[in-house]
């Protein structure tokens, strides 16, 4: 009797978890459809602020660059808090989470910055399109620390 007994409670639980890591990744697909739906607008934001800045205010593309990312990083911020995230976020203050948000695109920020370097300078690849190329390989990145970091979610 015990050993069917026993039988049951772990043939549950197995169930239990399998249902639960299922739940997770697919928590995971859902944040990460979402958090690249953001991205999109966020790399239409970055290459119209980084355009207006080279072609009409005469910044260089790197300086432009900058600015842009720091535009994007903001929009993406305010997107992804209040709806990538929104229905598992952990509580805590929008300024602080905004500063985990910046420190941890910063990290994506040197990324972007060193490969669109790199394509410009010595690739002689267009501007633009490096930025675009440079804006996916550092997003890579910046979801999987977002994710974890700023907005507290394990998996």
């Amino acid at each position: 009797f015990y050993h069917l007994l026993i039988h049951e409670i772990l043939k549950r639980q197995m169930t239990l978890d399998k249902e639960d890591m299922l739940g997770r990744i697919s928590l995971f697909a859902k944040h990460a459809f979402k958090y690249y739906l953001v991205g999109a607008s966020g790399i239409l934001v970055n290459l119209g602020v980084l355009f207006a800045l080279t072609e009409f205010a005469g910044l260089w593309y790197l300086l432009s660059s900058t600015v842009a990312i720091y535009v994007s990083i903001t929009s993406n911020f305010l997107l992804n808090k209040s709806w990538t995230f929104r229905d598992t976020v952990i509580k805590q203050r929008t300024f602080l989470m905004y500063g985990k948000f910046i420190g941890v695109s910063l990290v994506g920020m040197g990324i972007q910055l060193g490969f669109n370097y790199m394509f410009v300078e010595k690739l002689a690849v267009y501007y633009l399109l490096a930025a675009l190329i440079s804006i996916m390989i550092a997003s890579l990145v910046n979801f999987v620390l977002n994710r974890r970091l700023t907005f507290g979610i394990k998996l």
